[in-house]
């Protein structure tokens, strides 16, 4: 090669070095960082050159959480303020910022090369995007006004005082300047390195007028003049609210926004408080599951369950202020209320229902039959729900005339009396306990409580009946099935009560046996005092009877064939020996003396006697020549003490 060639190529090729070399490094720096961020770019003076998007994000949250956690300082009138940034939501446009600074310095192959060695030496600052949130700082702002400024721009006030309403006219004032303070605090917010900055104050001209104020006093006193009614027509119930209690419900509020404005409302807590007193007229209960019986056939009906409805406190003040400002009344307005214990579907899942049991008893007489049926009607329809018990004495309370109850006989320590006694009272009412003791027997239903007369009558099953009286004795029984129990009771005018049991007792047959009699005892004997007995003797007045026991056993045979025996003993007592005696005969005292007959005898003959027996006497004399010296009369007569005088009249 010659020399000249050679010397060029020497020349040349650090040339091509020069260029070839950076170009190279350049292609691999552009292939190796080509989704990072360029290099020598910041954010906010954030540094987040060559970071990878991630990391770049995550210097700037960094950088954002920094500024939200530094509070910054704001006079208002000499007055010194912090600010949380959080309160007034600041935050910056991150994913902008970010979407820029990955776009600085990325061009095409050839012509990104100059920005990439520019990038060795140069450096790129991009603005960070700021936001707040303006209702919030009108919110502070507010809160500054009230602390720092005394005379702020007055929206005037409504008011009611011991029920009259009273009021104040808007006034002009100063407030801080709305449009520079937003400025301000946002510019302020947005430095990291942040010094107290100072609000300007403008004038401030209330939104309000006087005549706003005056319109919504009219509207008061209109409300105030005729209270507001709310009506359930179909129930004919209504609720209203009187003058002083509408004045205590009214709140009247001046509401601040960027024109304030004047809302009349009814305060909820108060309206609902009056609902309170009123909730159990007001409401509508639930209606639990009844039944339909046809007494004829025997068939049983569901008549659907009804949810309870109670009134809205809340839809109840909203109707309560347009029937204020109206001047009509509304509806009542109703929400659902309570379940029913027991609802259709309950009574559906209970399977069929039909006459489980049933008992006749025959009912003589007038007055006991009268207060039979009064009993039987206020018991016909009770439902006993499934796991219940029932009581006719709980149920029915104490018998007495204010509930129409009349005077009969009743056993009264063994035997019957009539009609001064207080268990008079319903007298013959034992007769529907016996009859439905008996339906509750033969339904299989748990006997809780029974008690059989004291005296066996002749027209009740021998040891399978029941009395009643109050607080006892009792009818008791539980419902221990899985259905309900229906009772209803009827009668054939004055000539029988029949009692019924409708539900579903799984199955359950139960039939009775009854025992001879046994454990006889003599009759019980109760002397009297008649003091018109003569000493000495006695006289019957019933003879009585004799008592005995008897045994009754219930026979429960099961579904699946099991038998259960119950049997129940009872002593009948039997009817009371009643015997009379004079009074000294029953008591340690002195028995009288029979005053001997001594009219005819002559005066001596006469004393003599009476002498004898014991008596005292004194004598008076009259004209009588035929029975000169003999006793005319002498009194008393009887039975009388030793001792007593006896007055005799003489003839002369």
């Amino acid at each position: 090669m010659p020399r000249a060639v050679r010397l060029s190529l020497f020349a040349v090729i650090p040339i091509i070095l020069l260029v070839v070399v950076p170009i190279a490094v350049y292609g691999i720096d552009r292939a190796a960082t080509s989704d990072n961020v360029a290099r020598n770019v910041s954010v906010a003076g954030v540094e987040i050159g060559s970071t990878t998007p991630e990391e770049a994000q995550a210097r700037i949250e960094a950088y954002e959480k920094q500024l939200q956690q530094t509070k910054a300082t704001f006079i208002v009138e000499g007055a010194i303020f912090e600010l949380d940034p959080e309160q007034v939501g600041l935050e910056a446009d991150i994913d902008k910022a970010l979407e820029t600074a990955l776009t600085q310095r990325k061009f095409g192959f050839v012509a990104g090369f100059i920005p990439w060695v520019q990038s060795f030496g140069g450096h790129i600052d991009l603005d960070l995007s700021w936001s707040i949130d303006p209702d919030a700082v009108d919110e502070v702002l507010v809160e500054w006004e009230r602390l720092a400024i005394e005379n702020r721009a007055y929206e005037g006030a409504v008011t009611i005082v011991d029920g009259e309403v009273t009021f104040q006219y808007p006034t002009v004032g100063v407030a801080i300047d709305r449009t520079a303070a937003r400025q301000v605090i946002a510019t302020q917010l947005a430095l990291s390195d942040r010094s107290a900055a100072e609000l300007a104050l403008a004038e401030s001209t209330p939104t309000l007028t006087e005549a706003d104020i005056d319109d919504t006093v009219a509207t008061i006193n209109r409300m105030l003049s005729q209270p507001p009614v709310l009506i359930d027509i179909a129930r004919n119930v209504r609720f209203l609210l009187t003058r002083a209690q509408l004045a205590n419900a009214v709140r009247v509020d001046i509401v601040h926004s960027s024109d304030a404005t004047i809302e009349v409302s009814l305060s909820e807590e108060v309206v609902a408080g009056y609902l309170a007193a009123q909730r159990e007229a007001l409401d509508i209960p639930a209606v639990n599951v009844s039944f339909d019986i046809d007494i004829e056939t025997d068939n049983v009906s569901i008549i659907p369950s009804q949810n309870g409805k109670t009134v809205d406190p809340q839809a109840a003040t909203n109707a309560l202020l347009l029937a204020a400002m109206t001047g009509f009344a509304g509806p009542l307005p109703y929400m659902e209320g309570v379940e029913p214990e027991y609802s259709t579907e309950d009574a559906e899942a209970f399977g069929p229902l039909g006459l489980v049991s049933e008992f006749t008893t025959n009912t003589p007489g007038v007055n006991r039959v009268a207060n039979i049926h009064l009993m039987a009607d206020t018991i016909d329809g009770y439902v006993v729900w499934p796991g219940e018990e029932f009581s006719v004495n709980d149920f029915i309370g104490q018998r007495t005339e204010e509930k129409g109850y009349l005077r009969d006989g009743a056993i009264i320590k063994g035997e019957v009396i009539c009609c001064d006694q207080p268990a008079n009272i319903g007298g013959g009412v034992s007769q529907y306990g016996t009859t439905i003791y008996n339906a509750i027997f033969f339904g299989c239903y748990a006997d809780l409580d029974h008690t059989p007369h004291s005296l066996a009558i002749s027209r009740y099953p021998e040891g399978r009946e029941a009395t009643l009286g109050f607080p006892a004795p009792d009818v008791r029984f539980g419902n221990d099935t899985e259905a309900p129990v229906i009772i209803r009771n009827t009668y054939d005018g004055n000539r029988t009560i029949t009692v019924k049991f409708y539900g579903n007792n799984g199955g359950r047959v139960c039939t009775a046996e009854k025992s001879d009699r046994f454990s006889y005892s003599s009759a019980r004997v109760v002397y009297e005092a008649n003091p018109d007995i003569d000493p000495g003797t006695e006289k019957v007045v019933s003879k009585g009877s004799s008592g005995f026991s008897v045994t009754v056993t219930r026979v429960m045979t099961m579904p699946d064939g099991t038998v259960i025996r119950e049997p129940y003993t009872h002593h009948y007592r039997g009817a009371v020996r009643k015997i009379e005696k004079h009074p000294c005969d029953l008591s340690s005292v002195e028995c009288p003396i029979q005053v001997p007959g001594v009219v005819g005898l002559d005066f001596g003959s006469a004393t003599a006697t009476l002498d004898a027996s014991g008596f005292l006497w004194s004598v008076s004399y009259v004209p009588d020549e035929n029975n000169v010296g003999k006793v005319i009369s002498s009194s008393p007569g009887g039975w009388q003490p030793a001792g007593t005088t006896i007055s005799l009249t003489v003839g002369e």
